[in-house]
């Protein structure tokens, strides 16, 4: 039998092509695990061909419908074939004319790499750049560093030429994923040793760079390619394509998740669509193939929202399959603190809504006479970002501590009205017998701080930036201290909710064990800049300006996206403004309809809305003219069809090749209700403002290859003039 890799770019492929030509291909496919070699190359319906103007004498070209071409290399031994691509024939014929497979002599991974494009790409950035007395980008680097690292040695002098980040950022693309991580790596502040460290599971000794075989088999390879082991594996991958590739490392990402050993709490951080989560999922995987014979779930993996957990479940089972998931418990935090409360109480908890609280919080400064001067929205904010978040428990506490971060100031008098207040609001709680979120967390963090077992070996954290202290303190009772205890994966830039916690402050010590990721494999490059250039600073228009970004540990993060690259290109953005929403909700119907006769799996659209009154008008609009809507959130949403609907705050953590902003007009993005009035609050103002544009953002960094943002009337102020 014949030995199969594919690529992630031929799944990527793959997974674009209508259902049609997908189980046309797939028959192909499974043939060159069924046939031999021989039997292969003698296949009449297979046409397995050299192409005549190929780069390398190694491709071969599967023709399986007329439009469209399959890249196999033939390589080695002659009995292992690596699927690479699936593209339109012209496509197909240019890759091939251009692109070479080899063995990179530094790293002895596989590669496909363009050197023509790269060179080309090189001299129109060096041509036009400034010149003079710009410093160099890589001054303080030597060329030995680029190819000690296994940069291509020929392009390495045109790296030495470059004097910005913006250069980097339209060549990088160009170079393989392994050469574009050490490029970036070295275009930082890290020293070459720990840039080694860093991609130690990439750099090698000796290298073969005949033996592409061998190159396969090692780990950083699967950063890549991955070799097929079987028909039942091969049919997994091919029924489910997104979730495979998803779940793939590339050597920086590895370095962090198969580490032997952290001495105690890890974080890592890293812009959206560098990997963090894949990080966390590997991480997770890790740590439970290190186990000793497991009794019961010894694992938790947790995130903030329920439809990202149930997203990380069907990709933990991508990964590790039913295996992996009898061990890995997989709850998100809100879950996760109500198991614990119920088991301690013997019943089922009442949790209180928001909406429930801000009624009653505008009742009781009402009820008090103090509606003028405090609202009920600066009660609860206090009430959960000062009282809750310190473990405030009396008055004496909350006179203590400090409020840092609040808009307005509270002399002693103020605090002891506000302080009455708060004890009305919580006293009605009581009475009501109902219990927020945070305060479910808080009252389950007590009952595991009583308990010497504790329930979970390790943990892993996604989306930390959006867990609020009480939160914190949960999952630092719900772990013994000590070596792999708390995996902690997040970005400050993508937090939704006005939750800032120091990790430090509830017995979390990250400090010597924080990474950041700097390579984004998500988005195109055009999305990412767009997106960025958006997000901006910290908002400073207020007289007291909010906090800005932060570390994830009480300290800022001023230079996030230094250094930040994605390595793929696609088109711009594109921004569309109309009169009514009846002509608004006839051109996102049209684009969807346009990007699924393209060939675009509906469940691969995204439709994200700050309000679910939009999402309600344009769902109406597009089940009207026949096209299938699946509402986030979902149970088993894998197996559901259909373009996903789903508000910004639902779209945290996913992605999709195409991804429509809908109503994205100046009342609803920033939604106005949602904002504290200025006036009262110029600091909460400021924040709430920094809120609504990270979820833009987030909502934005969700597509992978095409963003389509639409409003009606007066576009958001987020969107430029």
């Amino acid at each position: 039998m014949s030995r199969l890799a594919v690529s992630t770019d031929f799944l990527r492929d793959f997974d674009r092509l209508e259902s049609r030509m997908k189980r046309k291909l797939e028959e192909i496919v499974h043939k060159f695990a069924q046939l031999t070699p021989e039997e292969l190359r003698r296949d009449k319906g297979l046409n397995l061909e050299p192409y005549k103007g190929s780069a390398d004498p190694k491709a071969r070209t599967v023709r399986f419908d007329r439009n469209h071409r399959g890249i196999v290399m033939d390589i080695g031994d002659g009995e292992t074939f690596v699927l690479t691509r699936v593209l339109p024939h012209e496509a197909a014929e240019r890759w091939m004319a251009n692109n070479t497979f080899k063995v990179n002599a530094a790293t002895g991974t596989p590669e496909l790499i363009d050197l023509g494009a790269i060179t080309s790409k090189a001299n129109q950035i060096t041509d036009t750049s400034s010149g003079g007395e710009a410093k160099r980008l890589f001054a303080d680097r030597r060329e030995r560093d680029f190819t000690n690292l296994g940069v291509e040695a020929e392009l390495v002098p045109a790296l030495m030429m470059l004097t910005s980040q913006d250069q980097l950022s339209g060549l990088i693309g160009h170079f393989p994923e392994g050469q574009a991580e050490a490029i970036i790596a070295l275009s930082g502040d890290d020293t070459v040793d720990d840039i080694y460290k860093a991609l130690a599971g990439a750099i090698h000794g000796e290298v073969d760079t005949d033996d592409i075989v061998a190159a396969l088999e090692t780990p950083a390879s699967m950063a890549r390619f991955y070799v097929v082991e079987g028909q039942d594996e091969l049919q997994k991958m091919l029924s489910q394509p997104l979730a495979m590739w998803r779940v793939f490392l590339h050597p920086s990402q590895r370095h962090l998740a198969y580490r032997e050993s952290y001495s105690g709490p890890a974080r890592v951080t890293g812009g959206a669509g560098t990997g963090k989560t894949v990080v966390a999922m590997h991480r997770a995987k890790a740590l439970a193939d290190r186990l000793d014979r497991p009794v019961g779930k010894p694992i938790l993996f947790t995130t903030f929202s329920r439809n990202l957990a149930q997203a990380i479940e069907a990709d933990l089972r991508s990964l590790g399959g039913s295996d992996l998931l009898d061990v890995v418990d997989v709850l998100n935090v809100d879950q996760l603190a109500y198991r614990v409360v119920q088991e301690a109480e013997g019943k089922a908890p009442s949790v209180a809504d928001s909406k429930y609280c801000q009624k009653l919080a505008k009742q009781v400064v009402e009820e008090r006479g103090i509606f003028e001067e405090f609202s009920g929205e600066f009660l609860i904010n206090e009430w959960e970002q000062v009282v809750l978040a310190a473990d405030c428990r009396s008055r004496a506490d909350y006179f203590a501590v400090s409020r840092a971060g609040r808009g307005i100031p509270l002399s002693r008098r103020k605090r002891a009205v506000v302080w009455k207040a708060i004890e009305d609001f919580e006293r009605a709680l009581n009475e009501a017998g109902a219990r927020t979120h945070p305060q479910l967390a808080a009252a389950a963090a007590g009952y595991l701080a009583l308990r010497d077992i504790k329930p979970y070996q390790h943990v892993v954290v996604d989306e930390a930036q959006d867990l609020h202290e009480t939160q914190w303190r949960l999952l630092r009772a719900i772990v013994a201290e000590g070596p792999d205890d708390l995996f902690i994966v997040g970005d400050s830039h993508q937090r939704i909710y006005d939750r800032r916690s120091s990790l430090s402050k509830v017995g979390i010590k990250v400090v010597g064990r924080s990474s950041k990721l700097k390579l984004n494999y998500r988005t195109t490059h055009e999305i990412m800049s767009w997106s960025l250039a958006m997000l901006g600073e910290a908002d400073t228009s207020a007289d007291q300006p909010g906090p800005g970004f932060d570390d994830l540990d009480g300290g800022s993060d001023t230079h996030t996206f230094a250094g930040y690259h994605s390595l793929r290109s696609g088109p711009e953005p594109e921004l569309g403004g109309f009169t009514t929403a009846a002509e608004h909700d006839d051109a996102v119907v049209a684009r969807v309809r346009a990007w699924i006769d393209e060939g675009v799996d509906p469940i691969e659209v995204g439709i994200a809305a700050r309000t679910g009154k939009s999402l309600d008008r344009v769902g109406a609009a597009l089940t009207g003219q026949g096209v299938t809507v699946c509402r986030l959130p979902q149970k088993d949403l894998p197996n559901k069809e259909g373009v996903r609907l789903g508000t910004m705050h639902r779209m945290k953590g996913l992605e999709y090749q195409r991804v429509i902003v809908v109503d994205a007009d100046d009342a609803k993005v920033p939604l106005a209700w949602t904002m504290t009035d200025r006036d009262s609050d110029p600091v909460q103002h400021a924040v709430d403002l920094e809120m609504e544009k990270c979820l833009l953002y987030v909502a934005a960094t969700r597509a992978r290859d095409g963003l389509y943002i639409t409003w009606t009337g007066t576009p958001s102020r987020f969107l430029g003039p």
